[in-house]
């Protein structure tokens, strides 16, 4: 999947518009970094044809403080890092719930 540069935020949502210009609502999961790049991690609100139910979506991220550009992840490597990191603090999120 991939996105234009045009992107809205809200709060906890961002506006994807696809290459059919299809427009997404996604929750905002985590922004994170690894290494020196930074990613986002979204989550469809409603389902897309073509895709899993539950299956989240991770983007290269960059702010300028006002505009929010997504890319896409290129490599297979950079991939796994970012989706390992995601899930690693997936997994601290859940261990912290159990704490309390």
């Amino acid at each position: 999947m991939s996105t234009k540069q045009e992107t809205i935020i809200t709060e906890d949502t961002i506006s994807l518009y696809l290459d059919n210009d299809q427009e997404v609502e996604c929750d905002i999961l985590a922004i994170f970094p690894v290494q020196e790049q930074f990613y986002i991690a979204l989550m469809p609100q409603s389902p897309i044809e073509g895709y899993e139910d539950g299956e989240y979506f991770l983007y290269r991220y960059q702010s300028d403080g006002n505009d929010a550009i997504l890319s896409a992840i290129e490599s297979d490597a950079e991939w796994e890092a970012a989706e390992d990191k995601f899930e690693e603090l997936l997994d601290e999120e859940e261990f912290n719930r159990m704490e309390k």
